[in-house]
């Protein structure tokens, strides 16, 4: 499997570079294939709706949930709670560097540096850390492949409402997930090199027989 992991982190990493360069090189390009779904999206349709999504990327979101992961983390194994916290850090940190970069615009012209869009990579790691605590502790295949899909839905549901919103371009929600798979890569191979070890519940004391009178 660690071979495994290393071409996938790897090929992410490649797939990262591939993308800052044809958004620094190929922007035009990226316009002229852009631009009328954004102009359509923002000509006057109601998004209203998705605005209901926006929570799920939220700060009051975030925040409490990775702390209650770090603290999950904490109970078991120290050294996974660091790599949960090291895993966010270095996400915000590589999505923040690629953004200042590439410097774009976005598509009403008023935000800059949407590619990556931060708040899909904020997304995407919180419920992709979930995810994983749920395969590191050792969870039945059926139960954290649901997680997997709800926390996929959840992260698609922040990228659409951006995108439908007109605060940043498709292709920084694809350069964003591109980010968060790096991040989540990194986190896989340090939880897999770290086997969790739920503690044992200590078995409960046999109450003492009374002897009955005679």
């Amino acid at each position: 499997m660690r071979n495994s992991w290393t071409r996938a982190w790897l090929a992410a990493l490649g797939s990262i570079v591939l993308a800052v360069v044809i958004t620094r090189t190929r922007e035009r390009w990226l316009l002229n294939v852009e631009q009328p779904v954004m102009d359509w999206l923002l000509d006057g349709t109601d998004t209203s709706v998705w605005d209901r999504a926006q929570i799920l990327s939220d700060w009051r979101v975030i925040i409490p949930g990775t702390v209650l992961l770090v603290l999950v983390a904490l109970w078991l194994e120290k050294r996974i709670a660091f790599a949960i916290i090291t895993t966010t850090v270095f996400a915000y940190a590589v999505a923040g560097l690629i953004g200042s970069l590439v410097g774009r615009v976005g598509p009403t012209g008023e935000l800059t540096g949407t590619f990556p869009s931060f708040e899909v990579v904020q997304a995407g790691v919180f419920y992709g850390l979930a995810v994983l605590m749920f395969w590191w502790v050792g969870a039945p295949k059926l139960l954290w492949h649901i997680v997997l899909e709800i926390a996929t839905v959840l992260t698609l549901l922040v990228a659409i409402r951006g995108v439908v919103n007109g605060e940043f371009w498709p292709s920084d929600a694809v350069g964003a997930a591109l980010v968060t798979g790096l991040s989540l890569i990194t986190a896989s191979i340090v939880l897999e090199a770290n086997p969790a070890k739920i503690p044992a519940r200590k078995p409960r004391r046999a109450k003492a027989a009374v002897p009955s009178a005679p």
